[in-house]
């Protein structure tokens, strides 16, 4: 992220406003497919933050492209990055926006790394342990990691819980060594 203070004040603002007028979700949907395709199309990028286009060309391009296609708070919203000089920051804002929309509607993400891709039925149970455990929906974020050897690693925020066959090998390593032998 390039500037998560600049990201995180325009994510703020935007929900604050898209709540306001009753239209979170899709603008948080719409804003999730503006930046799929401003992944598709990087020449729509270099064009935005280029600054040897006129301003008043980058609105006319948007109000073109995503006039009738997404909520007008979003589209206003696309302005005002261009007229504060901050479209580069349009998908660090996404990333921002979209983990402050989770939090608004009681989502929490779980990072787990596993050895192995987890089953469905595994997934499906850790996931409702851990809904149970926080009380709130999770959002699984799942990462293979070979060095794990077996077993799971969950951090939610500041907290991780570590099953993983690794740490405990580690540990039981760390009672031995301490443990008095005669």
């Amino acid at each position: 992220m390039r500037n998560r203070g600049v990201a995180s004040r325009y994510a703020q603002a935007l929900l604050d406003t898209s709540r306001k007028g009753g239209v979170l979700d899709g603008v948080a949907e719409s804003y999730a497919a503006v930046v799929a395709l401003y992944a598709q199309r990087p020449d729509l990028g270099t064009f935005l933050e280029g600054p040897q286009v006129a301003d008043q060309e980058k609105v006319q391009l948007l109000d073109a492209i995503f006039g009738q296609k997404i909520e007008p708070v979003l589209l206003h919203f696309f302005h005002l990055l261009l007229a504060k000089g901050r479209i580069e920051h349009l998908i660090d804002i996404q990333a921002a926006f979209q983990e402050l929309v989770e939090v608004d509607q009681g989502y929490v993400r779980a990072r787990v790394v596993t050895a192995v891709p987890l089953p469905e039925d595994l997934e499906r149970d850790l996931t409702a342990k851990l809904a149970a455990l926080t009380g709130k929906k999770i959002t699984l974020l799942k990462r293979v990691d070979p060095a794990v050897v077996g077993g799971v690693c969950v951090s939610m925020g500041d907290q991780v819980i570590d099953g993983t066959i690794q740490t405990n090998l580690t540990k039981m390593r760390a009672q031995l060594s301490a443990a008095d032998v005669r």
